[in-house]
């Protein structure tokens, strides 16, 4: 399950992010185009994949827990993240790759990656449904697409390294794309 909400999670993202650059807003004096449109509707089915990637986090009860995605409210957790931030750091000036597997610092920046697509989802479903006053629409429209830039650099980051991963041979890839656990 973890694996298909990933899957899904990537290809939603990635949508969502490449669309954007064609899109036409009704805003600017034209009427909205087909990407735009996708944008919306893909966007819905993205806020629900997010929430369904939120659901399964709180419940399930193998691999990585929510108060290891999200350390930051126990003083324990956040010394481990630091601690294996510092490993990570000495690997990289061996021009090493630290070893793949169940560290609380990657861990701990997946979170903040699931935390900043739920920011985006929930301020462009709260913008479509018209759920909110027009200036708070605004307002989460302009954290929407800050939040675009940030969702970009993460993107990337997590897909060079996941690449860097497979080059120094930890088989990244085989283990996040196999059907078996």
């Amino acid at each position: 399950m973890t694996k298909g909400l990933h899957l899904l999670l990537l290809l939603a993202v990635l949508h969502q992010l490449i669309i954007s650059n064609f899109m036409t807003h009704p805003d600017s004096g034209k009427p909205e185009n087909l990407a735009f449109e996708l944008h919306e509707y893909v966007g819905l089915a993205s806020f629900a994949i997010v929430l369904a990637y939120w659901i399964w986090s709180a419940a399930r009860r193998r691999d990585v827990g929510f108060g290891e995605l999200f350390p930051w409210f126990s003083p324990a957790a956040v010394r481990a993240v630091w601690r294996d931030f510092l490993d990570h750091i000495g690997a990289w000036r061996r021009f090493r790759m630290p070893d793949v597997g169940h560290r609380p610092f990657p861990i701990a920046i997946h979170g903040l990656g699931l935390a900043a697509v739920t920011v985006m989802g929930a301020t462009g479903t709260l913008s479509l449904l018209g759920a909110v006053p027009a200036g708070i629409r605004e307002a989460g429209l302009t954290v929407h697409g800050a939040f675009a830039n940030l969702v970009w650099t993460y993107l990337i980051g997590h897909a060079s390294l996941a690449v860097l991963h497979e080059l120094a041979g930890h088989r990244l890839f085989r283990q996040m794309f196999s059907l078996r656990s």
